[in-house]
């Protein structure tokens, strides 16, 4: 509490893209949104110059502790998670502006009776848009088509309508129920494969890890959408690529270390799949001297396919809100990190 009301800190970092900074105007648009609770909050802006905490100034790190000494709730990305609950003796919970919280793992350093809460379905009405898209750009053969643009090459390449493909999703969470929603629109019939989700409404099927190389042998399409963690990273590897047949396409929008990026460019380079469109990568910005730069067949995105310029940070913050009001109200509250399972 700071000045008996409820105090929510939002740590921003100086050096990160517009789409996830905080200003006043939003704060104060919330507040003209909740004006029931208006009186009842303290909301408090803070920044440092990075990510990075290797990275932050002394005047970062005291700028940000003097603000927590009194925070019920963060909202943030990137934080000190050592002796959080001496620095933070009042702090409740905490709101990453992101979707994946593998950054923070492990998370041995949680303060028991501490909640985590990440940024699950913020993403959607954006991300839904960019799904649609590159399941048609793979449809269209638009990875090949660039590719021959590149290189001055007149490339004829003819197709047909993607209603009746298939289409594997491989984590079936928000952003893959999402990505089979579109789907569905499209007229594909989706397979969801997930070790927890055992049915969704718009799956035509779903299946566990045991029938992956059932379902992605007959698979136009696959989309990667599974949170990383121990179990994920690296799943998608050379042999599980090869199970897929030559026209099958591939997007990955979920994390760049779930996929085997060396063995993808193989294959891309010899033929064995038709294109892919990847928007993460194992390291971003992705390096200069990247491979995947000069893949055939290949469409790289910076991963911007989910974040929306204009929405994101006020969609968050009405998260949070609905969060409060849940919490005061006894009621369960939304997108708790099981960290059991990293996600």
């Amino acid at each position: 509490m700071k000045d008996n009301k409820i105090h929510i800190h939002i740590e921003n970092s100086r050096h990160s893209v517009e789409v996830f900074i905080a200003n006043q105007r939003q704060v104060d648009d919330l507040l003209a949104r909740n004006a029931d609770l208006a009186d009842r909050l303290c909301i408090t802006i803070g920044s440092s110059g990075y990510d990075e905490l290797e990275k932050w100034s002394e005047e970062d790190f005291r700028e940000y502790y003097e603000y927590m000494k009194t925070a019920d709730i963060l909202v943030g990305y990137s934080f000190p998670t050592e002796n959080i609950a001496s620095y933070a003796p009042q702090l409740r919970w905490i709101h990453f502006i992101s979707s994946g919280v593998e950054h923070v793992s492990p998370f041995t350093w949680v303060p028991e009776g501490m909640k985590l809460i990440n940024n699950r379905g913020v993403h959607l009405p954006k991300s839904g848009e960019s799904f649609a898209t590159f399941l048609g750009m793979l449809n269209s053969a638009m990875p090949r088509l660039m590719t021959a643009q590149r290189n001055h090459k007149w490339d004829r390449v003819f197709t047909t309508v993607i209603k009746g493909k298939k289409l594997v999703v491989f984590g079936v969470g928000n952003q893959g129920g999402e990505m089979a929603r579109r789907a569905k629109e499209m007229g594909l019939y989706v397979t969801g494969v997930d070790p927890y989700c055992k049915e969704h409404p718009y799956c035509d099927r779903v299946v566990g890890m045991d029938e992956m190389q059932d379902a992605f042998k007959d698979a136009d399409f696959l989309a990667i959408t599974a949170p990383l963690t121990k179990e994920t990273k690296g799943i998608i590897n050379r042999e599980r690529l090869g199970w897929l047949p030559e026209r099958a396409g591939l997007i990955n929008v979920s994390r760049g270390p779930l996929l085997d990026e060396a063995a993808l460019d193989e294959k891309l380079r010899k033929g064995e799949l038709s294109g892919a469109v990847l928007d993460v990568f194992h390291t971003e910005p992705l390096p200069d001297d990247s491979p995947l730069w000069t893949t055939p067949n290949l469409i790289i995105t910076p991963h911007v396919s989910s974040d929306d310029l204009v929405n994101y940070i006020p969609l968050t913050l009405d998260l949070t809100i609905e969060n409060l009001r849940n919490e005061l109200a006894g009621r369960p509250m939304k997108n708790i990190v099981d960290i059991s399972r990293e996600f």
